[in-house]
């Protein structure tokens, strides 16, 4: 689902390899039907010192919610750069 969602719609490339989208388009498996709204889960592919790691950025209700926090995820890391 995260190939469909970078090709098909809005997300950046510049977002595709460092971030991922899991969509649960009819909730969560075995939820009741006026509980299963759908589910975005942004996650985050960094690296850290003890190697690569995927980090999720919370549940979003829709995939604008998500790519948002895809958005506001790279910022605080731009944040964090300093200088040579």
């Amino acid at each position: 689902m995260s190939i469909y969602v970078a090709r098909y719609t809005r997300l950046h490339p510049r977002l595709w390899a460092p971030y991922s989208i899991t969509a649960y388009p009819h909730g969560f498996h075995d939820w009741p039907g006026d509980l299963a709204y759908p589910v975005w889960t942004p996650n985050a592919r960094i690296i850290t010192p003890r190697g690569a790691a995927s980090i999720p950025l919370g549940d979003c209700a829709t995939l604008d919610a998500a790519i948002e926090a895809c958005w506001a995820h790279l910022a605080t890391l731009d944040q964090d750069i300093t200088p040579c």
